[in-house]
């Protein structure tokens, strides 16, 4: 059981709280779910929030999405070394492993808009929490991804080109050394 560990019994101590309806809401739909208190419900909730702190953890957002990419199983943690390694090998790889990349981007748009990801930066905020690269926002059209494995620059560009071709936004996508330049046409 994840919580706060069993301790020896002390008195409680009592605190009154003022929530809006949402938190209260959510607080019944926890305590119904895990057959407990309100009380134990908000135990639990500040552990894991002290886990958060304690990891170091980034935003909410973050989590949220690190959360939804590996709670589902599809898709997996690998060392950035791993990933530099994994590109070495491949070196130019053959046709059909890009264009198994670009049909993975293609059926990633349909996932991304059922998330209600819309726009390019959605999209490109969203994916960065994968850990590819960091993220600049140029402008309001333009973007500039800082690849963390400069290896892995064509596989993120055939990924991005084949969800673009998807999606209503026409992009193009220039790339340098470490970078990939991603600019909204229309």
């Amino acid at each position: 059981m994840w919580g706060p560990k069993k301790r020896i019994k002390q008195l409680p101590v009592r605190l009154t709280i003022s929530l809006d309806q949402e938190s209260w809401a959510l607080i019944e739909q926890l305590q119904q779910k895990y057959k407990t208190s309100k009380a134990d419900v908000l135990r639990k909730a500040i552990f894991c929030l002290d886990i958060v702190e304690k990891v170091g953890l980034t935003s909410p957002e973050t989590i949220k999405a690190w959360l939804d990419f590996l709670g589902k199983g599809e898709h997996v943690i690998v060392d950035v070394e791993h990933w530099r390694a994994i590109f070495n090998e491949i070196g130019e790889g053959n046709r059909e492993f890009w264009e198994k990349v670009r049909e993975i981007g293609r059926y990633h748009w349909g996932e991304y808009y059922d998330k209600g990801l819309r726009t390019v930066r959605e999209i490109l905020e969203y994916v960065e929490k994968a850990n590819w690269y960091k993220l600049s926002v140029d402008s309001e059209r333009g973007f500039t991804l800082v690849l963390n494995v400069r290896e892995a620059k064509r596989f993120i560009r055939e990924f991005f080109e084949g969800l673009f071709e998807m999606s209503p936004h026409k992009v193009s996508i220039t790339e340098t050394d470490g970078k990939l330049r991603i600019n909204v046409m229309a």
